[in-house]
């Protein structure tokens, strides 16, 4: 019998000692919401179990949309990592106590393709970007691939479009900015959450401009004019990442499909950020998927693009 610890634990199964580190190390390396990596991981036989395991976000994430989403990108390394050691992984989403549980289990030998080797070595290169981008557009061919990377990962994407779905996202993430902006109790979290408070998140890490700053906004967050921010999400590839439902097992698919995107990105150059903040309030993901004409529950929106700076 296996056991579990918050991040990792190794079985007693199949899984060698080699392969164990593997699976570990890619979900690690997973984004989650303020780098709390909220899952524990078990190996058994031939299986993976991540968990789903509460977190204390009560003002930053009181539904737990971030912790389960977060899920899904772990979940999403793990069956790279599974993939890449030359094996099946097959995937079983189901919950127990009210919290998720992800199993994937492999049951015989198989290649990876070729888009699954690409992403699986981008696990490890993978970051967070909320700097502006360089003043390059993303080619048709990539967004098409980042599209299908997203219905692999079990969801569906939009990009946003044209002069007025830009200034139709920027009015609601300017609205949901202010909202928390104004919020005293969730600036007091989000501040214990900080490197400053012994917490795990970097002010400088935090975007000043466009999309990536008025995705965690924060007591020093500069709310941007609704044009002037209109204008920058019209100059990014800006995509909106939604599911056929909105409930605990859709918000991890969620999660699966923009890790999947993230990934393939990464392996073509590109750098991304993503922001979920705006999407706790129910009339903005409901202002999304009017305004956009949406035919599904908006999720996660995410930027991509190629980075200013040489990496």
């Amino acid at each position: 019998m296996s056991t579990a610890t918050g991040g990792a634990a190794r079985g007693t199964g199949e899984w060698s000692a080699a392969e164990s580190v593997v699976l570990s190390r890619a979900v690690h390396h997973a984004p989650s919401v303020h780098n709390i990596r909220p899952w524990s991981l078990t190996l058994h036989d031939r299986a993976a179990e991540l968990r789903e395991r509460p977190t204390v976000l009560v003002q930053h994430d009181p539904d737990g949309r971030d912790r389960r989403i977060s899920c899904g990108t772990a979940v999403a390394n793990l069956v790279l990592a599974i993939r890449g050691l030359g094996r099946t992984a097959e995937v079983v989403l189901s919950s127990s106590a009210g919290l998720v549980v992800a199993t994937a289990t492999s049951t015989g030998r198989a290649e990876p393709t070729e888009a699954e080797r690409r992403r699986g070595a981008a696990v490890l290169e993978r970051e967070s970007y909320r700097k502006p981008f360089a003043d390059a557009e993303v080619p048709e061919q990539v967004r098409d691939a980042l599209l299908e990377a997203v219905v692999d990962g079990g969801a569906t994407g939009r990009w946003i479009t044209g002069a007025d779905e830009s200034l139709g996202v920027a009015q609601l993430l300017c609205y949901a900015a202010r909202v928390f902006h104004d919020n005293p109790d969730y600036q007091r979290e989000l501040h214990s959450w900080t490197t400053a408070a012994g917490g795990s998140l970097r002010w400088d890490a935090l975007g000043e401009r466009g999309l990536a700053a008025v995705g965690l906004t924060t007591s020093r967050t500069r709310l941007p004019d609704e044009a002037v921010l209109a204008s920058r999400i019209a100059q990014e590839a800006v995509l909106v990442v939604g599911t056929r439902a909105d409930q605990p097992l859709d918000q991890v698919r969620a999660g699966t499909a923009v890790q999947q995107a993230w990934l393939e990105a990464t392996s073509r150059g590109l750098v991304a950020s993503v922001s979920t903040q705006p999407l706790h309030l129910v009339e903005v993901r409901n202002g999304l998927a009017h305004g956009l004409g949406f035919a599904a529950a908006p999720q996660i929106l995410v930027r991509f693009g190629y980075p200013a700076e040489r990496r």
